[in-house]
């Protein structure tokens, strides 16, 4: 059965057809699903075809009768299935070329800001396409990747990355994209570069200067604020609240959307500060939030919206003795601690996240994706769940989650896209999509100015005594954030 058949989409019916024919790369046993496989050009003649008498049979012998058979005969081709040409660059009858950007954990690790990378990336990424390929690639066409890796700290190297792929490089789109603060160059594939971007991490503003079509798995911030107070509001936690806003100078479009998010559910905030300290430069954040925290105290709210640096507002919050509780709207400042922050600062903060790491490597889709990369590669790992990983062990469930992840959405879109595969059917595919499912994502859609995927959202809270480090535990439902 292949992935697209095990697959849960949702939506109306002609999403789901659409989407059924989309998944069918996915293949992880073709002839468990039954049935006869459709012919091709390059395939051998049918052994139960009709073949003239060899040379040595005598000319009188009647040929002996042919035993029954139950089998169908293959399928030809359709007659007017669309042909494939060269339809765009990097693009061609037989191949569509991509770029796959992943992060440098060597650089990360050398200079202490990770413990551990993410295994062998690039294998993973390879596992995934090589399956694709191998159960009939998009349209029948295969995959090439074309692979680089990029620090995030900064923007030089991801810029170079970028021209390397979209200038040297005949590529039709990036996957994966980049993140950190070297996320301003996304830009440079979907604007300067006019070149597809599935991943990075999107903003109203660099979506407004896109010149190609960019779709993301995770949730706009923009919207993940909306959802956000929502869910605080189902939670009972905006009643009687006294609420202070804090955001960082990097995320200023959102920050000033939350103010009438909340007046709009009848709450007026007691304090609206930007912190406009840029994020990573720790000593002036500290001085920063020496400031704001006075600011907060005397305001006398007893609530922190935390939007951007998010690990520098835990820790001020801390530093200067605040009983408030901390609303963070990035969860990766909790994921990921820096050196300057510890669990105990972070402690008791509140975010809007997904599934959890161990729901999402045991959700069904992951677990198809698992499936493919464990048979590819048996013995290379254990199968273990994330939270059985210890601090320093390569953590291999990341890529294993998150690629198959990206690369779904990819391939889905460009199926829906059709034979003439271009940025602009690429779009109206994307425009199309409506209600489906990602590995991990039960909730997922894509429509007209609607270019992040993730729906699925819950609240949860940092808690310091789960692990070794600490970890977010989740405190609500995982629910469909656009309904």
């Amino acid at each position: 059965m292949s992935l697209q058949n095990a697959s849960r989409q949702r939506g109306n019916a002609g999403a789901l057809t659409r989407l059924l024919a989309i998944l069918a790369l996915f293949a992880l046993v073709a002839s468990a699903c039954g049935g006869g496989e459709v012919a091709t050009d390059d395939e051998e003649p049918d052994a139960t075809s009709t073949e003239a008498p060899v040379d040595d049979e005598p000319a009188d012998e009647e040929p002996a009768d042919e035993e029954p058979t139950d089998e169908e005969p293959a399928e030809e081709p359709a007659d007017d299935a669309p042909a494939l040409t060269a339809s765009f660059r990097g693009v061609t009858e037989d191949t569509i070329t991509i770029g796959v950007t992943m992060l440098d954990f060597d650089d990360l690790v050398s200079k202490n800001l990770s413990a551990q990378g993410w295994g062998d990336q690039q294998l993973v990424y390879q596992t995934y396409i090589d399956d694709i390929n191998a159960n009939g690639g998009i349209n029948g066409r295969m995959i090439e990747p074309i692979y680089e890796f990029y620090t995030p700290l900064g923007t030089t190297v991801a810029a170079e990355v970028c021209v390397r792929l979209t200038e040297d490089n005949e590529i039709f789109a990036i996957v994966g994209g980049f993140v950190g603060p070297a996320e301003t160059e996304n830009v440079c594939i979907t604007d300067t570069h006019e070149t597809v971007l599935v991943g990075g991490v999107q903003s109203e503003e660099r979506l407004a200067q896109a010149k190609a079509p960019w779709l993301q798995n995770n949730s706009l911030r923009n919207r993940r604020l909306s959802v956000f107070v929502d869910l605080l509001e189902q939670d009972g936690r905006l009643d009687d609240a006294k609420i202070a806003i804090i955001g960082s100078i990097e995320l200023e479009d959102v920050f000033e959307q939350a103010e009438a998010l909340f007046q709009a559910k009848g709450v007026e905030p007691v304090l609206v500060a930007i912190n406009d300290v840029p994020q990573g430069e720790t000593v002036a954040e500290n001085a920063r939030w020496q400031v704001l925290a006075e600011n907060i105290r005397a305001s006398g709210a007893d609530k922190v919206l935390i939007i951007g640096s998010g690990q520098a507002g835990t820790r001020g919050v801390f530093e200067n003795g605040l009983d408030v509780e901390k609303w963070v709207l990035e969860r990766q400042a909790l994921d990921n601690p820096g050196e300057n922050t510890t669990a105990e600062m972070l402690d008791g903060s509140i975010t809007p996240t997904g599934l959890t790491d161990d729901e999402i490597y045991e959700e069904a889709g992951t677990q198809e994706c698992r499936e493919i990369f464990f048979a590819a590669n048996p013995g290379l790992i254990d199968d273990k769940l994330p939270s059985e990983y210890v601090e320093g062990e390569e953590q291999w469930f990341n890529p294993l989650m998150s690629y198959c992840r990206w690369i779904q959405l990819f391939v889905q879109v460009a199926s829906a896209a059709g034979a003439d595969l271009t940025p602009e059917s690429f779009l109206a595919a994307a425009d199309g999509m409506g209600d489906f499912s990602l590995p991990g994502l039960p909730f997922s859609s894509l429509g007209p100015g609607k270019y992040d995927a993730d729906d699925s959202f819950r609240l949860s809270i940092f808690d310091m005594t789960l692990g070794e480090e600490g970890d977010l535990k989740p405190i609500t439902d995982v629910l469909d954030g656009t309904n």
